[in-house]
C-alpha cells in the first residue's frame, strides 16, 4: 500500500471513530474539549483524505494541520475512560502519525 493510500485510510478511520465518539458524548459532561475536538477532527480528516486523493498541491500543508488537530483530539479523548473515547484517541494518534509521514516526504 502506498504512503498516500495508508494516510487516506487512516483519515477515513479516524473520521468514523470521531463520529462515534461525538455521538456517544453528546449531552454528556466533559471537563475538556471532547467532544468538540471530534467535530474539528472529522472535518479535517475528511478534507485531508479528499486532498490526498486528488493530489492537491496543498496536501502537505493540509496533512500538517490534520496531524495537529488529531493530536489535540487524541489528548482530549485519552482523558476519558469510555471505550469510544479511547478508540477515538487511538485512531487520532494513528492518523496524526500517517499525516506526519506525508509532510516529511
Amino acid at each position: 500500500m502506498s504512503l498516500k493510500q495508508s494516510c487516506i485510510d487512516a483519515c477515513l478511520k479516524c473520521a468514523t471513530d470521531c463520529e462515534f465518539c461525538l455521538d456517544a458524548m453528546i449531552g454528556k459532561e466533559s471537563d475538556n474539549d471532547c467532544p468538540h475536538c471530534c467535530r474539528e477532527c472529522v472535518d479535517i480528516c475528511l478534507y485531508t483524505a479528499q486532498a490526498l486523493a486528488r493530489n492537491s498541491k496543498y496536501s502537505s500543508q493540509i496533512s500538517q494541520l490534520c496531524a495537529e488537530i488529531c493530536t489535540w483530539c487524541a489528548e482530549q479523548c485519552e482523558a476519558h475512560e469510555h471505550y469510544h473515547c479511547q478508540a477515538c484517541a487511538a485512531s487520532c494518534r494513528k492518523c496524526a502519525a500517517e499525516c506526519k509521514e506525508i509532510v516529511s516526504v
